[in-house]
């Protein structure tokens, strides 16, 4: 197997960790925040569901056969647009409905002065909760140190997601253990506060991580012509495709005509393209084909 392939593996194995550990952790702060009628916990579950849907999609990115270096920035199709919409339906209409609660509470508080918080957590569950935590960012971290010897984008974009908000969740457990010691008033607040940072985390999620919902053209193909065309020996560019984001990664695949007297030196013409490309555009994946229309040319050379 070559090395790519273990990238691969070792990419695909660290997300799937983080996908289960997601998965523990929101089921824990939902089945807690529940049974304590904590609101923040239950906002803490938001943000939670955000990093499940961010690893998810990095897993599709690095399972792809067609993403055979889990690095590109990857164009995504209707599910993946389709999937964002349902996410973010399903956000706002918990959130708004915990900030409903939360103001309900404190205009009950402010009214009766009593019974106006019903949540209650014990030092058990705080625990239990920062266990949980704690295991998602540490292998969140690891996965992120990996993600530099690997080059792997996809990895490191989810992990550096989780991470981003690692400080909330060191806030979130100082707020359970005031709640704890009597300041019920807390709840609603942390829960106001987290309902807005999850809506912030959604949005800078699918700004990284969903560049192009529906992969549309990176660069312009008449601009990548002009780039090839400059190159001594390539007669004409066609068939050009390009997905990505211009300055983090841009694949592109194209196809090119030589000259019959430079077509000894086809390979060495297809990296002086590729250089070209990676001069005028900074980090280029390309996939370079001969026209199998030339004379001596019965297949595309893939670069």
């Amino acid at each position: 197997m070559n090395g790519s392939g273990h990238q691969r593996r070792t990419s695909y194995r660290l997300l799937l960790l983080i996908l289960w550990l997601a998965l523990l952790v929101f089921a824990v702060e939902l089945t807690v925040g529940w049974v304590s009628h904590s609101l923040c916990l239950l906002a803490e579950a938001m943000h939670t569901l955000i990093d499940i849907f961010s690893t998810l999609l990095s897993l599709i990115a690095v399972a792809s056969p067609q993403r055979t270096l889990g690095k590109e920035i990857w164009g995504h199709g209707r599910g993946e647009a389709a999937g964002s919409l349902i996410l973010s339906a399903i956000l706002g209409f918990a959130g708004i409905s915990i900030v409903l609660i939360a103001l309900d509470q404190v205009r009950t508080f402010f009214q009766t002065k009593q019974g106006a918080f019903p949540v209650s957590i014990t030092a058990t569950l705080i625990l239990l909760i920062a266990v949980v935590i704690t295991a998602l960012a540490s292998a969140a971290w690891f996965a992120n140190k990996q993600s530099k010897s690997n080059s792997s984008l996809a990895l490191r974009l989810n992990a550096e997601h989780i991470l981003s908000s690692a400080w909330l969740s060191g806030l979130l457990l100082l707020g359970l253990g005031l709640i704890s010691q009597g300041y019920r008033w807390l709840d609603p607040v942390l829960a106001t506060v987290w309902v807005f940072w999850a809506s912030r985390s959604l949005w800078k999620m699918l700004h990284r991580q969903l560049p192009m919902l529906l992969k549309p053209t990176a660069i312009a193909p008449e601009a990548i012509t002009q780039v090839v065309c400059q190159t001594e020996g390539v007669t004409r560019c066609t068939r050009i495709l390009s997905r990505g984001m211009v300055g983090r990664q841009v694949w592109i695949e194209l196809h090119i005509a030589l000259h019959p007297e430079y077509m000894v030196i086809a390979s060495s013409i297809g990296e002086k393209v590729e250089r070209s490309l990676r001069e005028h555009y900074g980090p280029v994946r390309a996939q370079i084909w001969l026209d199998s229309t030339q004379p001596n040319a019965s297949k595309p050379r893939p670069r």
